[in-house]
């Protein structure tokens, strides 16, 4: 059952006139982006604008344009309430922040701390007519959560990210208690049943419980931007079980020709995780070392196979994968090293193209390093990149600095032409 969240905002002088914004650091602060083996883009490094956002223990940025054209960018804090530096023994929640844009990125407002939205990992989807649809997950031992198991939601808002309503992904329709899960991307497609127009898919699904999973795989539909779903639609998913299920921590990616790229995160721990090349590799138990297997589908999203090469995508400690076709026709795709880094570089966000709309890839060349800085254990690096009008990519991302603490960094930048 829905219910309305209502807009408070509950940082202390967030809306008071003198509330500094942040901005761009100083170019010493700048680092810029390196390209690793460039064979196609030019050689030599790129130029970025590094701007901080929020404070420490922020985690995990999303950044969408809204159809207004300001920028917005959701994390989520974990830690007391309402602040990250409360006693110990504070209740633990996880819970929303926001900031916006109303330039580009070039400076953006206050931090929005929501304690009326509780969860993480969310991601921002902008649909046609402007609403946004914001999945999330949202653990057991989260104080907010009153089931006790984790399971995920759906965030609704008509008004520019103001107010949202809240769905709950189960428990009807899967089995007691189970882990639900979800893509974080929605995707408009053409309605087969209304010639001309679309509706908006979903991806849904479970974790924990081989056996189980492979059958609780879901493609919701709306024809009404999210507002009502239809749950019924229950793709072929070629048998997939695994830690993780299909649909779990993943995106969605609609081709120019209307296939469908779909990224599936590979536990370490299962039984797809060993690459025919690797045959020597230990399976190792942290998620960190996690890695993706890229599927397609040519029918909306009703059946999915494997890609080439048995669906390799890039190689262990891989992930987070999200795309983006740039205005000259090219594919960025941008992703987390979170362990294993195999370009010297320290881990954290990657950013690679397709020159194909995503049927080939090459993890090895032309390989630009969105992170500067990381200190002992991956911070997430969990992020994305939109374009502006200008053709200016907005990129975020999480790290950890030296005080072992996540941070949370917006980087403005270009990609310039291919040169070979």
């Amino acid at each position: 059952m829905n219910r309305l969240i209502h807009g408070l905002c509950l940082v202390i002088g967030f809306l008071a006139l003198d509330a500094l914004p942040a901005a761009i650091a100083d170019a010493a602060d700048s680092p810029p982006i390196v390209v690793v083996s460039p064979q196609k883009l030019p050689a030599g490094s790129l130029a970025a604008e590094r701007t901080p956002l929020g404070m420490p223990n922020d985690y995990k940025p999303w950044i969408a344009r809204l159809k207004t054209g300001e920028l917005l960018v959701v994390a989520f804090s974990y830690g007391g309430v309402p602040s990250n530096e409360l006693p110990p023994g504070t209740p633990y929640r996880e819970r929303a922040v926001f900031w916006r844009s109303k330039d580009g990125g070039q400076t953006w407002g206050p931090r929005e701390e929501r304690t009326d939205i509780s969860g993480r990992e969310f991601s921002l989807n902008v649909l046609m007519d402007g609403t946004l649809l914001m999945p999330c997950h949202f653990l057991s031992n989260d104080a907010a959560n009153p089931t006790g198991y984790t399971h995920s939601k759906l965030f609704r808002s008509t008004d520019q990210g103001h107010t949202w309503t809240e769905t709950r992904i189960g428990p009807e329709g899967f089995p007691e208690k189970a882990q639900t899960s979800t893509d974080w991307t929605t995707l408009e497609v053409s309605d087969p049943d209304r010639p001309g127009e679309t509706l908006v898919q979903f991806g849904v699904a479970m974790q924990e419980g081989k056996e189980l999973a492979p059958r609780h795989v879901f493609l919701w539909r709306s024809r009404d931007s999210g507002a009502t779903w239809d749950k019924s639609l229950v793709p072929d998913t070629n048998g997939w079980s695994d830690v993780d299920g299909f649909f779990s921590q993943s995106t969605t990616y609609q081709a120019s020709n209307e296939t469908l790229w779909h990224p599936v995160r590979v536990d370490a721990t299962g039984p797809h995780w060993k690459l025919p090349v690797a045959k020597g590799v230990e399976v190792r138990s942290g998620d960190q070392d996690d890695r993706s297997m890229l599927w397609k589908s040519t029918d909306h999203g009703k059946t999915w196979r494997k890609h080439t090469e048995g669906g390799r995508f890039g190689s262990y400690g891989e992930m987070y994968s999200r795309f983006l076709r740039l205005k000259d026709g090219r594919l960025l795709l941008t992703f987390t090293v979170r362990s294993n880094s195999r370009d010297g570089q320290p881990l954290g966000l990657r950013a690679i193209v397709s020159r194909d709309d995503g049927e080939t890839w090459d993890f090895d060349h032309d390989r630009l390093v969105l992170v500067h800085r990381n200190e002992g254990a991956s911070g997430g690096g969990f992020g994305n990149t939109i374009q502006l009008p200008d053709e200016t990519l907005v990129s975020v991302h999480s790290y950890r600095g030296a005080d072992k603490k996540t941070h949370i960094e917006a980087i403005r930048w270009r990609l310039p032409a291919d040169v070979r």
